[in-house]
């Protein structure tokens, strides 16, 4: 190796060197980079259940519910109790109080007016005042019985005694003998009308059945009618005639001749819920009638009636008097008459 081979070496390592200083020189001036050092402590996240009767995930301990019977924060007060001390009170005849609470150190602030005055009262004798709420002009209007809509004829169908107390009123006035008679026709008027609206499967269904509640009303009234064909009948209260109760495969088959897929129905009842699947239920012959309308002929209404209406020959006899008294919609406070 020559002495020129040597010194361009010896260049080169100097040159490397100093490069390489200047490049650590450089990378060591960047800035730092950003760490973030989180600590994480017992509970600080929400962890998972440890028994059944703990939800999911438990975001706070376990405490009562709020407002109910162990809730007792406007009961229980975390101050300590205060000191007892005997305090000195004049009760307009002297003497003593016995012990007290010692009342609370006042707090430096704006100064409160005292609108209060002090009555004396001998010790053990207890005061007491009557506190009556003013009444709610609007929540009373809210909750009095309001009166029936319809025609008399259609508020007797819905139970209601006073529709009745009112026709007969107007039809019989003060005679009692007329009266009873009269009772006992428009009685069985409203019991046959009743029956007809159960032969056809004129229902008013229980809200809150998961079963029903899954139909309109038309559709429960068509399973009603099919099942009606197959023999199991609603007795026009809260059960079934003869007590003969459908089993799961009759209501499944009652489902499938109105039209709609069994497999649908996701509230399908047990068979003890099957047997009080009316329980709530009436009878809706306020519906039926609408059929003899506008008219409501002697000859309609008898019609609806079916078998029953032969039992009633005094009363269609009497039809056209009584008719109008039937179907008025206003009050009868005047015109009280006799047929």
């Amino acid at each position: 190796m020559t002495a020129s081979e040597l010194a361009f070496l010896a260049l080169g390592l100097v040159l490397g060197a100093a490069t390489g200083a200047a490049l650590i020189v450089v990378l060591a001036s960047r800035a730092p980079r950003r760490e973030i050092r989180v600590t994480v402590t017992r509970d600080a996240l929400p962890r998972r259940s440890e028994t059944l009767s703990q939800d999911a995930f438990v975001t706070q301990p376990a405490e009562p519910a709020p407002g109910g019977p162990g809730d007792r924060r406007w009961f229980d007060r975390p101050d300590a109790a205060p000191e007892r001390v005997a305090i000195p009170i004049h009760a307009g005849s002297g003497g003593w109080f016995p012990e007290r609470a010692a009342p609370p150190v006042p707090q430096p602030g704006p100064a409160r007016v005292i609108d209060r005055t002090v009555v004396p009262s001998r010790s053990g004798q207890a005061v007491a005042i009557a506190i009556e709420p003013e009444g709610d002009p609007g929540l009373e209007a809210a909750t009095m019985p309001q009166p029936g809509r319809g025609s008399a004829f259609e508020r007797m169908l819905r139970g209601e005694h006073r529709a009745m107390v009112e026709v007969v009123d107007r039809i019989a006035g003060e005679d009692s003998r007329r009266r009873r008679d009269w009772e006992v026709l428009l009685g069985g008027l409203t019991e046959g009308m009743a029956d007809a609206a159960v032969t056809e499967s004129i229902i008013d269904f229980p809200m809150g059945t998961p079963f029903w509640d899954t139909f309109t009303v038309e559709q429960c009234r068509h399973i009603v009618t099919a099942l009606a064909s197959m023999g199991y009948h609603y007795d026009g209260r809260s059960g079934w005639i003869d007590g003969r109760v459908p089993t799961y495969r009759d209501l499944a088959q009652s489902l499938a001749d109105i039209g709609v897929d069994p497999r649908r129905v996701r509230a399908w009842p047990n068979q003890l819920e099957i047997s009080a699947l009316f329980v709530g239920a009436r009878p809706a012959p306020e519906e039926l009638i609408a059929a003899a309308g506008p008219e409501y002929a002697a000859e309609d209404v008898r019609a609806l009636l079916g078998e029953r209406g032969p039992e009633l020959a005094n009363l269609w006899l009497a039809w056209e008097a009584v008719r109008p008294a039937l179907f008025a919609e206003d009050s009868p406070g005047a015109g009280r008459g006799s047929l």
